[in-house]
């Protein structure tokens, strides 16, 4: 086995690390890390059906175009978990719902094709990158002002740079035309492996906050159930 296809294994087996950390501390009783757990789930599957490894996309196959169908919306539910304000919640189920009608609108137009991929790919990407770069700077600044929750600042940190480098490979690839695809997916393939790491590390980190949290939401339902008996 030749050290690139040995790297490509290593990073597939990293993008296992956060579904790990999420099963083992059974994080995913909070709906948005099933979001996120599933994302790391069909990542997976995506590298290990591509044709080499680490993958390098060439966006003709189903389940490229598929992949790009379901990464975006997976990662906007995602980011729930970092919006935990119900009026910030609904603003964000308003635009992952709006996304998936865009999906459809595109899908009817284009069909199942790789040219629907650009014009799905391209605003969910900076969707993304402009959102997580705005939870991650207001994250940093509670964090060093109040020093917590600094697991939720690795995570955006994570999921931060992993999408801006996959911004500068579609870029490089679909707007400057760049002929060397492999190692421009390199790139994004490492970031991608860093950026797992950091996110299992947030999640471990987080994992007795998320607990609280959950057990907080379930003495609320209770308060209300009886109270709203009297």
């Amino acid at each position: 086995m030749n050290p690139i296809s040995l790297f490509g294994l290593t990073s597939i087996a990293c993008f296992g690390l956060p579904i790990l950390v999420i099963l083992a501390f059974r994080l995913y009783r909070h709906a948005s890390l099933i979001a996120l757990l599933l994302y790391y789930v069909l990542t997976i599957v995506h590298c290990l059906n591509a044709e080499s490894i680490p993958p390098v996309p060439n966006f003709q196959s189903a389940w490229d175009v598929a992949y790009s169908y379901v990464e975006i919306p997976l990662m906007l539910s995602a980011l729930l978990f970092f919006c935990p304000a119900k009026l910030r919640q609904q603003k964000m189920h308003n635009i992952i719902i709006g996304f998936i009608i865009f999906e459809v609108m595109v899908s009817l137009y284009y069909k199942f094709t790789p040219e629907a991929t650009i014009y799905i790919t391209a605003p969910g990407l900076l969707i993304i990158v402009l959102y997580t770069g705005f939870l991650f700077l207001r994250q940093a600044k509670f964090t060093f002002i109040h020093g917590k929750n600094a697991g939720r600042l690795l995570m955006l940190g994570g999921m931060l740079f992993s999408y801006s480098c996959y911004l500068f490979v579609f870029y490089a690839y679909f707007i400057q035309h760049q002929t060397d695809v492999a190692g421009i997916y390199y790139v994004y393939f490492v970031a991608s492996t860093i950026a797992s790491a950091l996110v299992s590390v947030g999640l471990f980190m987080m994992r007795h906050r998320i607990k609280e949290l959950q057990e907080l939401k379930v003495v609320r339902k209770e308060l209300q159930m009886y109270f709203g008996s009297l």
